[in-house]
């Protein structure tokens, strides 16, 4: 419980001076490839996530095609549109997403969260996304943390390690 209050408070100003600096605009644009998994509220590992991603700029726009396979789901595909807004500060939309993203980055973190329509058309599908991505030393890998929640409580969560391709 004592990790459980820590994560609670935990804001990316706390990272502010860890390096490499994490840019998510610069990181997501090109190729990246990742490999996780997918964790049932207790913790226990229930299926291999796995994607694809591809960042072109379009004017002030990264645009990023993103390929997301599950083992035992068909494969799904989100396009996002990620603008950044100040030296920390980021905005995007993406096609199942509900609004607007918002996120900061800070030192070798960024930070955002979001509502995804779960089952697009049905609102009482809808999750809330949070997602800690953490630059590492080589400035190539980043690991990133994704909890999805339901009326505050957390459904299941997601690890995944991403790597720029070349």
């Amino acid at each position: 419980s004592l990790c459980l209050a820590a994560c609670s408070t935990m804001k990316p100003a706390d990272f502010a001076l860890n390096r490499p600096v994490f840019e998510p605009d610069k990181f997501f644009s090109g190729r990246t490839e990742s490999v996780g998994v997918l964790e049932n509220r207790s913790g226990m590992p229930i299926r291999e996530v796995r994607t694809q991603t591809t960042g072109t700029w379009n004017g002030g726009v990264l645009r990023i095609e993103q390929d997301l396979t599950m083992t035992g789901k068909p494969p799904t595909h989100r396009s996002w549109r990620l603008r950044r807004i100040d030296d920390h500060h980021f905005e995007a939309t993406a096609n199942d997403i509900v609004g607007t993203a918002r996120g900061e980055a800070q030192g070798n973190v960024f930070h955002w969260s979001f509502t995804l329509a779960a089952s697009p058309g049905n609102p009482l599908a809808n999750v809330t996304m949070s997602q800690w991505m953490y630059l590492q030393p080589d400035g190539q890998t980043m690991v990133n943390h994704t909890t999805f929640r339901k009326a505050g409580i957390v459904l299941v969560q997601v690890t995944e390690q991403f790597r720029k391709k070349r």
